[in-house]
């Protein structure tokens, strides 16, 4: 099934599922009149909670989404209600307790229960509705493949399911052997819903000719670009120049949820500084009065992409080390590009403790301030080690801002002496990435610090 077309659907049940909640928390109030026992609010109280329906419709499909609930390649059972219509019933206790809200907990329960059978109800009467061959047929689409015969073969081989039954087969057009009036026939007899335009095998002066009988006609076309190498997920249709393009996501995440992370950081970042300010002045004192030199360390690191950006730390080796890193080359105990040593004899006393437990980092939260670094991505490397990677798949790791901390960090860190490892931990973090992962790992990474585990 087209994704769009699957997409409206589940909006629709959604906005069902949301007013049949909305409808519940109404229904529970009005139960009042008829058992007083229940000790609920009365009637006239609904005025002053009206606020409390558009939560109610709002929260409840959003959990319903989040049980897979409207996913059509997951069974709907009763339990995934019950579950669900549980989470929203204390979703919506913790919104009460947050906001001070009065309102009996009996109404909450009720709007649940009430909610629940309503959804089910309606799940019920889609699945029987959409069983019927008159719904079937409505819901099919007669599709006429533009093509070769071969490649257009292939692409229906290649349909899913769920495709397949909302596609009706309407046969073949094939520009480079048909004549151009054959389509427009074509699409008139066998009254085309859906025109296949497969990109792979026609050209773009034929192309043009299909997409313009189409705007003619009023048909819908779906155009198949022979991108079959790039994720689907992160494909989508944009403009660019005035023309239409495909714009490819190096990520998976929605830039929505992005924004809301870039939001996070900014945040976190400016409130962190301020909550720990006592002690990085507590830390640049022992830095500037334990060892000579500056307090903050300079290096040029690779950020987004590559670019370069200036990444500030507490200084923990001797003034100029950098210089004898050459000389210690032999001794490095990390496997590939990357550089560490266990015992490195540059390091100063103070900065033995500060590498630790990551007091060292705490500068990186103005380059996160600025923009440059994120609370949680992969470690930003020094541009020298970056030149000497030699697997262009490690390179990945620089599709995202790299951070303070991240699954290496809070994995074994300097524990860890393989290269291949350690990028295997970050493409890991970029593929499965959520807002909920990186509260887990700035959770985690607390202990890590305060215990210096994996630290030298």
């Amino acid at each position: 099934m087209l994704t769009h077309t699957r997409k409206t659907r589940m909006r629709l049940r959604q906005v069902a599922d949301g007013s049949l909640f909305a409808l519940a928390l109404l229904v529970a109030y009005a139960l009042r009149s008829q058992f007083p026992w229940l000790d609920l609010p009365s009637l006239e109280s609904i005025v002053g909670y009206l606020w409390f329906v558009p939560l109610v419709a709002v929260l409840a499909p959003l959990v319903l989404a989040t049980q897979g609930f409207y996913e059509p390649s997951r069974p709907t059972t009763l339990f995934v209600i019950v579950r669900s219509c549980a989470f929203t019933v204390v979703g919506l206790i913790l919104v009460m307790f947050l906001f001070r809200v009065q309102l009996a907990r009996s109404v909450i329960i009720l709007v649940g229960a009430i909610g629940g059978i309503l959804v089910y109800l309606r799940h019920e009467a889609s699945a029987w509705t959409d069983a019927r061959s008159i719904a079937r047929d409505q819901l099919r689409r007669r599709a006429l493949w533009v093509g070769g015969a071969v490649a257009n073969e292939t692409l229906r081989d290649s349909l899913g399911g769920a495709e397949r039954a909302s596609l009706e087969d309407a046969g073949n057009f094939d520009p480079a052997i048909d004549p151009p009036g054959e389509l427009a026939r074509l699409l008139h007899e066998k009254s085309i819903n859906v025109v296949v335009l497969n990109l792979a095998v026609v050209d773009r002066v034929a192309a043009s000719r299909v997409l313009d009988a189409c705007a003619r006609e009023g048909v819908e076309v779906v155009v198949r670009p022979g991108l079959s190498t790039l994720a689907s997920s992160r494909l989508t249709v944009d403009q660019f120049a005035g023309e239409a393009v495909f714009y490819y996501r190096a990520q998976s995440a929605p830039p929505s949820l992005l924004m809301i992370k870039q939001l996070i950081d900014y945040v976190g970042a400016a409130l962190l500084l301020v909550a720990l300010s006592p002690l990085l002045l507590v830390v640049a004192l022992a830095v500037r009065l334990t060892s000579s030199g500056p307090v903050l360390f300079r290096q040029p690191r690779a950020g987004l992409n590559g670019r370069p950006f200036t990444m500030l730390k507490f200084r923990s080796m001797s003034a100029g080390a950098e210089k004898d890193q050459s000389a210690l080359a032999d001794r490095n105990e990390m496997s590939g590009p990357a550089f560490k040593l266990r015992d490195d004899p540059r390091v100063t006393p103070v900065g033995r403790l500060l590498r630790r437990h990551s007091l060292d980092e705490l500068p990186q939260l103005w380059n996160v301030l600025r923009g440059e670094m994120s609370l949680v991505g992969p470690r930003p490397l020094p541009l020298e080690e970056v030149r000497r990677i030699d697997d262009d798949t490690h390179r990945r790791r620089l599709s995202v801002k790299p951070g303070l901390t991240c699954l290496w960090q809070i994995s074994g860190r300097n524990e860890i002496s393989d290269f291949t490892d350690w990028v295997r931990l970050d493409l890991a973090y970029i593929d499965n990435w959520s807002l909920w992962l990186d509260l887990k790992i700035l959770a985690a990474t607390v202990p890590v610090a305060l215990f210096g585990r994996g630290g030298r």
